[in-house]
């Protein structure tokens, strides 16, 4: 039975045995890590995971005296097969698992995981001197994804490189590819790419069957699907095989590095699942760069690329950035500590190379546009509800060091040439940032100062910039206007950047019906509106009468009855939200209507409960609105859900099984054990299409439906209100939408409670003011 090894630089630690059991244990853990955003900020639930995961790795015989032992630098040494043989050892997110089941264990201690694949050659050194660099993003998926300049951002660290002749690739067939590699036999190549999951959510292909692989150019089709085991043999068609290979796109660790490896490859870096665009671009500068600071020892140059990324660790929760590598690190570590290399050590100069000055930028001196790059790309429309709630006027705002052109002025050579100085600028002080949301006559403005450090390298402000919003101003227009946005970056006297650009402003109260915005719709749940108070006023009646009793009240989750059994013991639930139904169904004499008119796709104007109640009418998404209100007044946890064309209503039922839910660990969570093994040979699951942490996205519906079938979460058709329907027919209306095993309409459940945690979603500042005229 082949097995997994983990070890230490101190010795091995423990084997794990390959099979059905790690199967389910890695299926399990894939799907969590995956779905990170509905845990990752939330402390308690992490340590939920960390008492779970030990419980699982108890299972695997991997016991505490092992996890106290796993510390420093650990090596997951994976049997190697030609077929996909042993793919639970690869699929595995080892990175969070160690980390996350140690860390009681470890205190200040540090982790850092790399992977070992097993075949078996002989251990050979060389020192690399050719570079190959590869984007591609054909056809239509270069509308999707905008990459930075990868020479920049690979080259800019590897001067030695560099300087022997870089080879580049822009959007190549496979052939294109093979015949480069062949030609040049890169020792090192870097491959920014879209994977085959991701692009193909992206064109709106069909998902089934997928397999971990990169889209290269085709010129019948312009983009085209290559699988891992396909490009790896393209990228070994050299002669000698690269030293490494380093893959700038998402879901690239579990088929496509080792693949690499296997192929001939000593060594290959890819990522697990999605992963932020800015972290992964600091990792590979800093990786790069102390790869040659350090003469191409992999470890070092590795440790000292996740201490580059430290300060975006909220962004790397669950998230792994994987080293594969057909050789030992950690046996050839000889003790090695973690902290292994100082990204401020340097070599020692030899006389032959220049002596190195630091310094600031000077504007007497330097071109701020030599030294600096700008992406600027503002949101094409702005939508209150998502600026209300933080979200930025740009898609992105982004500055970058130019590495290379920062360290290549104020070259100045000694009498006779024999010494020379090279000037580095590592610091840029006194940026200036302006930035403007026109709105009529009015102007939002914001403005800033900024310093530029050349290790830090690239600076994401998007989320910086933050303008004040008055409501009151924003109702003065009924309609969508074109308005814009300026942008003005400034170094004393020079301009970097200056441009007004056009930008589309909704209404205050219409809400966009994309997957980006789908988010928002809490902030138009409106609690506090008058005719929430009224409703419950009137429900409180209904829910004496059912009780039998005239003390009883809205006391949300504390109606539990410990002495039923099962689902039973919330019926008190169902009680309070039947009254609430019967208010509003035998009391306001609601009607359906169709949304009023917005001119634009996949937006609609919402009214507010006190609109929808005195007006007599209301969408769907208005009457979800106003009973998911009244819920939320009495400290029920409602949802959303989401069906193509259709929003309805529904709530938890069960406490603790909202809780499981949020943290990811009911037992039924679909493990794909043994049966669906070879989902885990054909590729990952497809990646979450939720955009936030309270939006559950189209590959929840099972786990969803789990919950809808035990009666835990309770579906309830809002629009039968309308239609003279009772609560119970109404809960069976909701259910029909979960009788299928698949559900194509289902596009996403918002859970409220969810939102509106640590300053989340709030309502928007509406002023009650009665019906307007639908």
């Amino acid at each position: 039975m082949s097995t997994v090894v983990l070890r230490t630089s101190d010795s091995e630690v423990c084997r794990i045995r390959c099979g059905s059991a790690l199967q389910e244990f890695a299926m399990r853990w894939n799907d969590v890590v995956r779905q990170r955003y509905r845990w990752a900020d939330d402390q308690a639930a992490q340590q939920r995971h960390t008492s779970r995961l030990q419980r699982d790795l108890r299972r695997l015989e991997v016991t505490a005296k092992h996890l106290r032992q796993l510390k420093g630098i650990v090596e997951v040494s994976a049997p190697d097969s030609t077929s996909d043989e042993f793919w639970e050892a690869r699929i595995l997110p080892w990175e969070y698992v160690l980390a996350a089941a140690t860390k009681p264990y470890r205190t200040e201690e540090e982790i850092l995981v790399v992977r070992h694949l097993k075949t078996g050659r002989r251990k050979r050194t060389r020192t690399p001197k050719r570079l190959l660099v590869v984007q591609s993003a054909p056809g239509e998926l270069r509308e999707c994804f905008q990459f930075s300049d990868p020479s920049q951002s690979v080259t800019a660290g590897m001067k030695d490189l560099r300087s022997e002749g870089v080879s580049e690739l822009d959007n190549p067939t496979g052939q294109r590819l093979q015949r480069e590699v062949k030609t040049v036999s890169p020792d090192v190549i870097h491959v920014t790419g879209v994977d085959n999951l991701s692009g193909r959510q992206r064109l709106g292909y069909e998902l089934s069957g997928v397999r971990e692989g990169l889209y290269f150019a085709d010129g019948e089709v312009g983009a085209k699907e290559y699988r891992a085991e396909v490009i790896a043999r393209l990228l070994n068609k050299g002669s000698p095989n690269p030293l490494l290979v380093g893959f700038n796109s998402w879901n690239s660790a579990a088929r496509l590095a080792p693949m690499t490896v296997q192929a001939g490859a000593r060594s290959a870096i890819g990522f697990q699942h999605l992963f932020d665009e800015a972290v992964a671009e600091i990792f590979f500068l800093n990786f790069y760069r102390a790869c040659e600071l350090t003469r191409w020892d992999l470890l070092a140059a590795f440790c000292n690329g996740w201490s580059a990324v430290s300060a975006y660790r909220d962004r790397l929760r669950g998230g792994g950035i994987v080293l594969w590598s057909a050789d030992s690190l950690v046996a050839s570590g000889h003790g090695r500590p973690l902290d292994c290399f100082t990204s401020g050590r340097r070599r020692k100069a030899v006389p032959s190379e220049p002596v190195v000055v630091s310094r600031a930028a000077d504007p007497e001196r330097d071109r701020i546009r030599d030294l600096v790059h700008v992406t600027v790309r503002p949101k094409p429309q702005l939508n209150y509800s998502a600026l209300h709630n933080g979200e930025s006027v740009f898609d992105q705002l982004t500055l970058r060091i130019n590495a290379a052109k920062s360290s290549s002025v104020g070259r100045d050579l000694a009498v006779g040439g024999v010494e020379s100085r090279l000037d580095e600028i590592t610091q840029v002080d006194d940026l200036a940032l302006e930035v403007q949301l026109h709105v009529g006559a009015n102007s939002f403005p914001f403005r800033s100062h900024l310093s530029l450090c050349a290790q830090t390298y690239r600076y994401d402000l998007e989320q910086r910039v933050s303008l004040p919003l008055t409501g009151d101003l924003f109702r003065t227009f009924n309609e969508r206007i074109l308005t814009s946005l300026f942008v003005d970056l400034r170094w004393h006297d020079q301009v970097l950047y200056r441009q007004t650009h056009p930008v589309w402003l909704a209404p205050f109260d219409q809400w966009t019906l994309d997957d980006r915005q789908v988010g928002w719709l809490p902030s138009f749940v409106q609690p506090r509106d008058p005719a929430v108070g009224q409703t419950i006023e009137i429900a409180h009646g209904y829910l004496q009468c059912l009780a039998d009793r005239g003390g009883v009240g809205f006391d949300g989750y504390q109606c539990h009855d410990g002495f039923a059994t099962g689902i039973e013991c919330w019926n008190g639930v169902d009680a309070q939200v039947r009254s609430i139904w019967s208010a509003l169904f035998l009391g306001t004499k609601l009607r359906y209507i169709n949304p009023p008119p917005s001119y634009t796709a996949f937006t609609q104007r919402l009214r507010t409960p006190s609109e929808t109640v005195a007006g007599g009418f209301g969408t769907c998404v208005d009457l979800a609105i106003l009973l998911v209100s009244c819920l939320e007044w009495v400290e029920i946890h409602p949802v959303l859900f989401f069906l193509q064309g259709h929003v309805f209503a529904g709530y938890w039922k069960d406490l603790a099984a909202h809780q499981r839910f949020r943290d990811l660990l009911s037992d039924d969570l679909p493990n794909q054990s043994v049966q669906l093994s070879k989902q885990g040979i054909q590729g990952q699951p497809p990646i979450s299409d939720a955009p936030h942490r309270w939006v559950s996205g189209r590959k929840t519906y099972a786990e969803i439906k789990g919950y809808v079938d035990r009666g835990e979460l309770v579906p309830i058709e809002s629009v039968a209100m309308t239609s003279g329907k009772g609560f119970a027919a109404a809960i069976d209306e909701g259910r029909e939408h979960f009788y299928k095993k698949h559900n194509r309409n289902f596009l996403a459940m918002v859970d409220l409670v969810s939102a509106r945690e640590n300053d989340g979603v709030t309502p928007l500042p509406v002023v009650f003011s009665g019906h307007r005229d639908g």
